[in-house]
């Protein structure tokens, strides 16, 4: 098995190193990007698409800008989708909202979240569940712990591998979300699903249209809601159909 990294957050604080000036600048940068988000937030929330309220508060927390490149950042809080890691782009805010409420995440929940450019969605997930477990398909991977410490993110478990089966130690997780377009889920993925579980993935169809899909476990046989169209980056190495 491969090398699976978990981190927890360290904070030291060197204040006689860094000039008060540079204090002020942080400052004023996160507060230009928490107002922001906090009009994005407002703005999806008044688009009438019934959200979960939780999902929504979540995202205020989580800095877009930064899982994106610098250049983006004027635009980091437009509801529009941006280029992320190894020429992947990350979708839309509401997009990425839209399935997390299909998700519906619990305080006490084991999620595991696979795709490429996940660690926005893994982020605002990490506000919402007990424990996420990742795995990303693309170089972002080995920028993502010290981001995530960087935002305060501690209880998410990073796999270093695409094989969607690496994380063994767990027998079944409450949620699972697929970020990215795939042609279809395997047996093996539904089975690492806890009975009253929810799969969410983005189903892709001919054509090039994309569709939002739940999937939920239980005793009486399994249900599937469809959350409309979305725009999600295509996953292609990610073994998810073995």
């Amino acid at each position: 098995m491969l090398f699976i990294k978990k981190f927890r957050l360290v904070c030291i604080v060197l204040l006689l190193s860094v000039p008060a000036a540079a204090f002020a600048q942080s400052a004023d940068t996160q507060a230009r990007w928490k107002d922001k988000n906090i009009n994005l937030a407002a703005s999806i929330a008044s688009s009438g698409r019934g959200l979960n309220s939780s999902v929504i508060d979540a995202l205020k927390d989580i800095p877009r800008h930064r899982f994106t490149e610098d250049s983006y950042y004027d635009i980091a809080y437009e509801d529009i989708s941006l280029p992320g890691a190894d020429r992947g782009f990350i979708p839309s805010p509401s997009d990425v909202l839209r399935s997390l409420s299909m998700l519906s995440p619990s305080s006490t929940d084991k999620i595991l979240i696979a795709g490429n450019n996940t660690g926005y969605a893994a982020s605002i997930l990490a506000g919402l569940a007990a424990n996420i477990y990742m795995i990303e398909e693309t170089a972002a991977a080995a920028e993502y712990p010290a981001l995530f410490a960087e935002i305060g993110i501690d209880n998410i478990t990073i796999a270093e591998t695409a094989d969607i089966n690496e994380f063994d130690e767990i027998i079944a997780f409450d949620k699972i979300f697929i970020c990215g377009a795939v042609a279809g889920i395997s047996e093996k993925l539904t089975e690492r699903l806890s009975i009253q579980g929810n799969i969410t993935f983005i189903l892709a169809e001919e054509g090039g249209f994309q569709q939002l899909v739940s999937m939920r476990r239980s005793l009486l046989g399994d249900s599937i809601t469809s959350g409309g169209s979305c725009y999600f980056p295509e996953i292609k190495i990610l073994k998810i159909t073995n």
